[in-house]
């Protein structure tokens, strides 16, 4: 047994124990959602009681002296302490060891990815380079594709005529905590493209993926762009894509962006950005699109690596 799984399996024991004394199991806790949420409250009470113990045993006020020993084992106990009761919040919630260890390693990978953006984006907007803006979903991951096949689907339109508002809620709510969204299909070219892109450009992914409803999405979509060898040098997550665009960067900065979204595309070419739209028939219908897209942006019916040898020049590719 290695040292992190036995000392949560030491806490898991005490877990029990506590429980059993209070006249209840974690299981019981763990599926009445009224001692669910009265236990994650103490818990997390005693959690905070217990971090402030560890300032206790600092010097740091400025103001005045503790008058007392420093003892710097003083301040690793305390830190037990905390640990002991993170485990128990763990395990109050149905979390074993390997769910911990999974997620500690995601989540470290996250905080480094947004511990470099700011410094990956501040030398981005200083370089020379122009900056390509590419969507992930329905431009290199299969959405809706991917959503349809996982939920048992046809298409978005079944999807929405045949089941009510607050079930569509909860089968997309599903969907985006199940970590499909590190398993999606790749669509054809977009490796490619994007290798190529990223030697004439500086690529910026940027998603509307809502991770911060839904934690796991970044991790997930991390993972996906490792996986698959995607190409790219930052990525931002931000709802409202577009505005992030055109509140922080000039059209000359740009060399292209690339959304499947029409109300996106329109919002960045009425801004002047040169914007190519991937043709994504899953989201809409040839009428709504020659109905609905501004002139001027380029539609991307197939292959998006001629977008590399055209961003460039005002050739129209194909419509």
């Amino acid at each position: 047994m290695d040292k992190l799984k036995e000392i949560f399996e030491i806490q898991k024991q005490f877990t029990e124990k506590f429980f059993e004394k209070q006249g209840l199991t974690v299981n019981e806790v763990l599926n009445n959602k009224e001692l669910k949420v009265k236990w994650n409250k103490e818990y997390v009470l005693a959690l905070s009681k217990e971090v402030y113990e560890v300032l206790d045993e600092i010097d740091w006020k400025m103001h005045t002296s503790k008058n007392t020993e420093d003892i710097n084992d003083n301040v690793l106990e305390e830190c037990v302490d905390v640990l002991k009761y993170l485990f128990g919040i763990v395990q109050l919630n149905g979390f074993g060891v390997n769910d911990l260890y999974e997620k500690f390693v995601d989540k470290s990978k996250v905080v480094e990815a947004k511990f470099n953006q700011e410094e990956v984006m501040t030398k981005i907007k200083a370089s020379d380079k122009k900056i390509a803006f590419i969507d992930i979903d329905g431009v290199l991951a299969d959405w809706p594709g991917g959503f349809l096949k996982w939920a048992g689907y046809k298409s978005l339109a079944q999807f929405k005529s045949e089941v009510d508002k607050k079930e569509q809620y909860r089968i997309k709510s599903e969907y985006r905590t199940c970590g499909i969204k590190g398993k999606l299909d790749v669509l054809h070219g977009a490796r490619t493209f994007m290798q190529e892109t990223c030697k004439n450009y500086n690529v910026v992914l940027l998603t509307a993926r809502p991770y911060k409803k839904y934690f796991r999405i970044y991790s997930d979509t991390l993972r996906w762009l490792k996986e698959n060898d995607i190409c790219y040098d930052a990525i931002v997550f931000d709802e409202e894509k577009e505005k992030y665009i055109i509140n922080n960067f000039e059209p000359e900065q740009v060399a292209f962006c690339l959304d499947d979204d029409i109300g996106n595309a329109n919002k960045l070419h009425d801004s002047g950005f040169k914007v190519f739209l991937k043709k994504n028939l899953g989201l809409y219908t040839h009428e709504t699109l020659n109905r609905k897209l501004n002139e001027g942006i380029q539609i991307i019916n197939g292959n998006i690596l001629e977008i590399v040898y055209n961003a460039d020049t005002n050739k129209e590719i194909t419509r």
